[in-house]
């Protein structure tokens, strides 16, 4: 049975999460941190720290024949998708976009423009009724495949959560926590039932959390979603010991980060990362108030385009630099897009235990690890990562490709998986390069 890496129940496409989407704030100025917005103390830095919020905030012989015979016979036996996926030179220098991606033909970077189109018209033989009109395909920063609908603007579900994990990456460089802290020394309602999950366990769906009732989806019988996601109830297991896809602790994480910033999510990221991509205009939906200050929801809500969501995209390819500002921490980006959950933790036994992330899950990121079946999409570049949402929103960043591409849309997760079609749309992207 293939394993479904973000399998939300239809009906929550029915009714949509816009009905609990609300308008962000209005944006206020920007200004730096300061200490009185905070009740707790400042935190150090240190040297690192210091060093990427300054520039966060800075404007900016005789065997040779033998050993030729035994090369060729090596490569006459191996599949061609086993030499394509290593890493692939580049044929051009990394490049940014200002106001507007830049386009270049396939040829130009590498890649024969057939082949790549064979390899899209896979993926559009795989998707539902939105095909490819939502699809972007960047290599080296160029634009070498778009489709006609890459400025729609939609909400990109589960996606969001990598925008609630990167917030939290921001967040430990600025100094105001630390991965491993508990998170109840921020959030309260966590004491009681939750005094030893910490914020590394709500980034890799290991921290057990549940909260009371079960789901506000009429008809739907799932434990997940419900009316009251910051009403701890009892843990689905102890923290750390099992992976569990699950919403309601991304809902409680969105609300733990708003009580250590004190602040709007929404706010923080748009200051020190979306402006500074040049990402435009962009809204996340709340998940009721703290203070006055909407909590966005951790989990969802997230809406952009595909032209915005790929800068994110290009912005971790580029281990976190954006033409030479250093906007979030290299290590960050490195750590968010590797295996945080071993293979060897069990899946929760939840009505959502489909969703396997063991072996294949960073923070809030899917990646290409080692399962206890091998590795997750076996024809794929090892360094491969991806943001996961429910009806077939995907962005993936394949390092040894200096490649970027998203694919967006409403119609429906392919019922093989989204890794499991991507694995195959990235095996034909490999046959493309020239």
């Amino acid at each position: 049975m293939y394993r479904l890496e973000c399998l939300d129940d239809w009906k929550r496409t029915i009714h949509g999460y816009a009905t609990i989407y609300q308008s962000p704030l209005p944006p206020v100025p920007r200004r730096p941190f300061a200490k009185e917005d905070s009740i707790f103390p400042p935190f150090s830095k240190g040297v690192r720290g210091i060093y990427y919020t300054l520039a966060r905030h800075k404007k900016y012989s005789h065997f040779n024949f033998l050993i030729a015979i035994c090369i060729l016979t090596f490569s006459c036996s191996s599949p061609q998708t086993q030499q394509n996926t290593e890493a692939i030179q580049t044929t051009s220098e990394m490049i940014f976009p200002d106001e507007d991606w830049q386009t270049a033909t396939p040829e130009s970077q590498g890649l024969d423009a057939e082949k790549l189109e064979e390899a899209v018209q896979y993926l559009a033989y795989h998707c539902f009724e939105d095909k490819v009109e939502e699809l972007m395909i960047i290599r080296n920063g160029y634009v070498i495949y778009q489709g006609d609908s890459v400025d729609k603007v939609h909400n990109i579900w589960s996606c969001s959560k990598s925008f609630t994990s990167t917030a939290l990456g921001l967040m430990i460089e600025d100094g105001l926590c630390q991965l491993n802290d508990p998170a109840a020394t921020y959030e309260p309602l966590l004491a009681d039932l939750y005094p030893e999950v910490t914020l590394r366990h709500f980034t890799t769906m290991t921290s057990g959390y549940n909260a009371v009732g079960d789901t506000r989806w009429e008809s739907d019988s799932s434990a997940d979603w419900s009316w009251t996601p910051y009403q701890p109830g009892e843990p689905i297991f102890e923290p750390g010991t099992a992976y569990a896809y699950w919403d309601e602790a991304m809902m409680m994480k969105g609300r733990t980060l708003t009580q250590i910033l004190q602040g709007d999510l929404h706010e923080y990221l748009t200051q020190n990362l979306t402006e500074l991509i040049g990402m435009g205009e962009w809204t996340w939906g709340q998940e009721g108030e703290l203070n006055g200050v909407p909590i966005r929801n951790g989990c969802t809500n997230v809406h952009v385009s595909a032209r915005q969501l790929a800068r994110v995209g290009h912005l971790y390819l580029n281990k976190g630099n954006w033409n030479g500002q250093q906007v979030i921490s290299e290590e960050w980006v490195k750590q968010a897009t590797q295996t945080q959950v071993p293979a060897s933790i069990p899946v929760a036994d939840t009505d959502r235990k489909s969703t396997n992330g063991s072996g294949s899950y960073g923070y809030n990121w899917w990646t290409n690890g080692m399962t206890t079946k091998g590795r997750f999409m076996p024809d794929s570049p090892e360094g491969t990562a991806y943001m996961s949402g429910l009806n077939h929103n995907v962005c993936f960043v394949i390092p040894e490709w200096n490649m970027v591409y998203v694919r967006m849309g409403v119609d429906g997760n392919p019922p093989e998986g989204k890794h499991v079609v991507h694995n195959g749309f990235i095996k034909r992207l490999a046959q493309a390069f020239l």
